[in-house]
C-alpha cells in the first residue's frame, strides 16, 4: 500500500499544478483580453494602438527622417536609392514568342553596343551595361572602386568614375574607362582628360539635381581631403556648358563626349540644347538613382521616372533625326535583367546600375559585421566617421562578375523567349506589354486586357479607309464651318 501512495503522490501533485497554473493562466489571459478590448475602444492617443495607425499613414523611413531632423536641425539624408511612385517599371511586361516568331533554341548572336556612333574611337561595350558613377573619397572606398573596375574589366563593359577625385587605381584596373567630370573645382585636369575612353560632363543628378552640396571632411579619407585641397564642394559648374564642351573638344576630340543631367519634365527642351552643342551621348538621371547621403527632400520628390524618361527622349530625338548619331544612357532604380530589358525596349542605347553591383559585391562579407556597422559602410569609404574594416578587394569583384554574368544570361534569356535574335531587333519590335491601361496609354503599348485581332491586309485597308473617312469628315466641318460636335478619334491597331 505504502508502495503505491509513493507512486500515486507526484501523479496527483502533478495534476494539481498543471490544473492551478491553467487556472491562473486562463484568469489573467481573461483578464488580459478584457483590458486589451477595453483599450481598443479608447482614444488611440492613450495607447500603443496608436503606433498601427501611425505605421499606417507613415512609412518607417518617413519617421527614420522625421527623426533625423529632429535630432541634427539639418536636411535629411538617404543612405542609398529612392522610392518612385508609381513604378512604371513595374506596370510593363514581356509578349513571349510562340509561333509567329517561335522562341529561339539557339544562343543570342550579340548583345554588345556601341556608345558615340558617330565620333572617332565610339565606347564598345559587350552588352548594354555601364557601372554607374560612384566617385572614390565622397562615396566608395579605393577597395570597393578597384572591386568594381576589375568586375568591369573582365564583363567587357566600363566603368564610370563619379564626383570624387582621381583614383589612379581604378583606371589602372578598368579596361574601359569613363571619366566623369563633376562640378566640382578638383574634376577638371587635362592630363586626367587623357586617359578616358569616354568623357562625362556632369551638370546634375536626380538625387540631388543641380543644387549645392557641400561634403563633410570628417566624412571624407585624407587622401581624398588632399586630392580635392581640403575644399568638398560642389555647385554650380564653373564655366557655361557650351565652354566646358568646347574646352573637352579641343584637348579630345577622339573619344565620345557626353553630358549627364536629371531627368525633367521639360526634357524635350533640355534635349534640343545639348543636341545643339553636338554631344555623342546625353546621360538621363531618372527619379530613385541613388547616392550616399542623397537630400531626402530632392531624391524623393523630384525628377521624371527612369522608364518615361526613356520613352519621351527616345521618341523626340527619333522625331528630330539625331537618334543615329547620339547615344541615350539612363540611370536610375534598375535593378536587374529585366528592368534593364524594359528600359532598352522603350528607348534607351545602355543603362548605369550602382546600388545593386554594391550589394552584390559585399555579398558574405556583411554577416561578418552586421552587428558591429552597417552593410553599406563596408563599400563607403574609411574616415573619421566610418571605422568599417576593409572589404576583401578579390572576394568583391569575384562577386560582382558573377552578378554582371548572371545577368548576361538573363538578358539573353529575355531576348530568345520573345524570339529575338539581337538587341537592335528587340529594340525595334519592342515585344512588351502593358499591365495598366496607363502604362499602355503612356509608353504606346497595347494593354494585356484588350485581346488582338488577328490582322490581314483586308482589315488594315479597312482600318486606313476609315481612318480617311473620318479625317474627311473633320476637314469638311471645318471648311464648311460645321456645328461643334465632337468627332471620334480614329482608332488605330498598335
Amino acid at each position: 500500500m505504502t508502495a503505491l501512495w509513493l507512486v500515486l503522490i507526484p501523479i496527483i501533485t502533478v495534476f494539481l499544478l498543471v490544473v492551478l497554473f491553467g487556472a491562473a493562466f486562463y484568469v489573467i489571459s481573461r483578464r488580459l483580453a478584457q483590458r486589451a478590448e477595453a483599450a481598443m475602444g479608447d482614444p488611440p492617443q492613450r495607447t500603443l494602438w496608436e503606433m498601427l495607425f501611425t505605421l499606417r499613414a507613415h512609412s518607417i523611413s518617413s519617421l527614420l527622417v522625421t527623426m533625423q531632423r529632429a535630432e541634427s536641425a539639418h536636411p535629411a539624408e538617404h543612405p542609398m536609392g529612392s522610392p518612385v511612385h508609381p513604378d512604371w517599371l513595374g506596370q510593363i511586361g514581356f509578349d513571349p514568342a510562340t509561333f509567329a516568331p517561335p522562341p529561339l533554341g539557339r544562343e543570342v548572336a550579340d548583345l554588345s553596343v556601341a556608345l558615340g556612333p558617330v565620333s572617332q574611337r565610339p565606347l564598345v561595350l559587350s552588352m548594354p551595361i555601364l557601372i554607374a558613377p560612384m566617385g572614390y573619397g565622397i562615396g566608395l572606398s579605393a577597395e570597393t572602386k578597384v572591386a568594381l573596375a576589375q568586375a568591369a574589366s573582365l564583363a567587357s563593359i566600363a566603368i564610370v568614375s563619379g564626383e570624387g577625385p582621381f583614383l589612379p587605381e581604378e583606371r589602372a584596373y578598368a579596361q574601359k574607362w569613363v571619366l566623369q567630370e563633376s562640378r566640382g573645382s578638383w574634376a577638371h585636369q587635362p592630363a586626367v582628360r587623357q586617359q578616358a575612353d569616354m568623357i562625362e560632363l556632369q551638370w546634375g543628378q536626380a538625387s540631388e539635381g543641380g543644387k549645392r552640396v557641400v561634403k563633410k571632411l570628417r566624412d571624407l579619407p585624407a587622401r581624398a581631403q588632399r586630392a580635392m585641397g581640403g575644399r568638398a564642394l560642389i555647385e554650380a559648374a564653373p564655366v557655361r556648358l557650351e565652354d566646358w564642351v568646347s574646352q573637352v573638344r579641343s584637348e579630345r576630340a577622339d573619344c565620345p563626349l557626353g553630358v549627364k543631367i536629371p531627368a525633367t519634365n521639360h526634357l524635350e527642351t533640355d534635349l534640343a540644347y545639348l543636341c545643339t552643342l553636338g554631344v555623342d551621348v546625353i546621360t538621363l538621371d531618372g527619379a530613385g538613382a541613388g547616392s550616399a547621403g542623397s537630400p531626402t527632400v530632392i531624391s524623393d520628390h523630384f525628377g521624371v521616372p527612369t522608364a518615361l524618361a526613356a520613352h519621351r527622349a527616345h521618341r523626340w530625338m527619333q522625331a528630330q533625326g539625331v537618334r543615329s548619331r547620339v547615344s541615350l544612357v539612363v540611370s536610375g532604380g534598375i535593378h536587374g535583367a529585366a528592368d534593364i530589358a524594359r528600359l532598352l525596349a522603350v528607348g534607351a542605347d545602355a543603362v548605369m546600375v550602382g546600388t545593386e553591383l554594391l550589394f552584390a559585391l559585399l555579398h558574405e562579407q556583411v554577416a561578418e559585421t552586421i552587428f558591429r556597422v552597417p552593410p553599406t559602410q563596408l563599400a563607403f569609404a574609411r574616415s573619421s566617421s566610418n571605422q568599417a574594416p576593409r572589404i576583401n578587394t578579390h572576394q568583391s569583384s569575384e562577386h560582382a562578375i558573377n552578378w554582371l554574368e548572371a545577368t548576361r544570361e538573363e538578358l539573353k534569356m529575355v531576348l530568345r523567349t520573345t524570339g529575338t535574335t539581337s538587341l537592335e531587333e528587340f529594340r525595334r519590335l519592342r515585344p512588351l506589354t502593358a499591365r495598366t491601361p496607363e502604362a499602355a496609354r503612356l509608353f504606346d503599348l497595347r494593354f494585356d486586357g484588350n485581346p488582338q485581332k488577328p490582322g490581314n491586309l483586308a482589315d488594315s485597308v479597312g482600318e486606313l479607309v476609315a481612318s480617311y473617312q473620318q479625317l474627311n469628315a473633320i476637314l469638311a466641318s471645318l471648311v464648311g464651318g460645321g456645328g461643334s460636335g465632337s468627332v471620334g478619334r480614329p482608332r488605330y491597331r498598335q
